[in-house]
């Protein structure tokens, strides 16, 4: 027996037109404009896409492999915020604790990928200076290594959508990009102070995408001759930045936001505590501290650990820290990260149908989230 279809009026999220949109689980089968009354009806836009969300909801993915109700938990929690594609984002660790990790890990998503696209492999691969390292362990940090790519790929049952590299901190740092573009994982650089000839090369290998960008740096550099200036001037397809105005404070959020143009893509970064009240949470060995503006540090050296947005909630901060439509923020949070990881996920006929349904007065507010056409949050019913 064939599902039956479901229509849903709603106003599409960049230009204002009422579409009638028909659903055939999991696709979007028809979408046409309609003449109704644009103010009775929500808006419709595709589900966020977050590329890096290190935990949420009190879940820590980099702490003791969760169990199954809690990889659900987070699962849920993530599209209670809009969010229908994230990968789950691995910070560098023990080299030993990789081999369990990773297989626990792969094991949840295999079963119940829910909206979880795989997985992204935030080191071990980084510069482990002072300020480059961030709250990164650099006693954890490794020279790059294609075969320990090769051996975590087939750990994560070939889940690795995404690794963060710093190409210029070892010998091998270019053969690992070549080596990770070839097995299908997408390479961002971060933690990273390449810059000139080998942010170049880097680049020409198959880097792609600039990992929360103005974060991972040290805070004193020479003026011109610094990453965040060769990165902004780069051919670097994409960049990614965290919205909370903490890991960049907005004048400079703004800046590089307006540099990049379509070239920035939007991050949460969250950690366990995202979503919760202050209070202490953990980051895979670390204790972090989150005061009641959001902000997260490390309690042992009182560096920013993560962030403590949500995505529903970080395209409208986004919004008014950037002084632009709340519907250029949404692009910037789900359509381009869909795009770099070869992603169809837009508002369009044939696409898999993941969208958000929601009102932006009297203030934001998540109506719905439908996961591959099924409905999958919401009270209220789409007019």
């Amino acid at each position: 027996m064939s599902r039956s279809v479901v229509v849903v009026e709603a106003r599409h999220y960049r230009t204002g037109e009422t579409l009638a949109v028909e659903l055939e689980p999991p696709f979007y089968r028809r979408i046409e404009p309609v003449r109704r009354e644009r103010g009775s009806l929500p808006w419709i836009a595709p589900g966020l896409v977050d590329l890096q969300v290190n935990g949420l909801g009190g879940v820590d993915l980099n702490g003791s492999p969760i169990g199954r109700d809690e990889w659900k938990r987070l699962c849920r929690s993530l599209l209670a915020h809009g969010c229908t594609h994230f990968l789950a984002t691995v910070i560098t660790r023990p080299e030993d604790s990789y081999r369990e990790l990773l297989p626990a890990l792969q094991e949840h998503w295999a079963e119940e990928p829910i909206n979880c696209l795989g997985f992204h492999l935030e080191g071990p691969f980084l510069r482990p200076e002072e300020g480059y390292a961030g709250v990164h362990n650099p006693k954890w940090i490794l020279p790059a290594d294609p075969a320990w790519l090769a051996w975590a790929q087939k750990a994560c049952g070939g889940g690795c959508r995404m690794m963060t590299v710093a190409p210029e901190a070892s010998e091998r740092g270019l053969d690992l990009v070549r080596a990770a573009v070839d097995s299908g994982i997408r390479v961002a650089i971060g933690h990273s102070g390449a810059m000139g000839n080998r942010l170049a090369q880097a680049i020409e290998a198959g880097a792609s995408l600039w990992t929360h960008l103005g974060n991972g740096l040290p805070h004193l550099l020479p003026k011109w001759e610094n990453p965040l200036v060769h990165a902004l001037g780069s051919d670097l397809p994409y960049a990614s930045v965290i919205p909370d105005g903490i890991h960049l404070p907005p004048h400079a959020l703004r800046a590089v936001a307006r540099s990049l143009g379509d070239r920035l893509i939007l991050i949460t970064d969250a950690i366990a505590a995202a979503g919760m009240r202050p209070g202490s949470y953990r980051l895979g060995d670390r204790k972090i501290d989150v005061d009641e503006a959001g902000r997260a540090v490390d309690a042992a050296s009182g560096r920013l650990a993560g962030s403590t947005l949500t995505p529903f909630a970080a395209v409208f901060r986004a919004a008014a820290l950037l002084g632009r439509p709340w519907g250029e923020c949404w692009e910037a949070f789900s359509v381009r990260p869909a795009h770099w990881l070869s992603l169809r996920h837009g508002l369009e006929e044939g696409a898999e149908a993941s969208f958000c349904l929601l009102a932006d007065e009297p203030e934001p507010r998540l109506l719905a989230t439908f996961l591959r056409g099924e409905r999958r949050l919401g009270s209220e019913d789409p007019k």
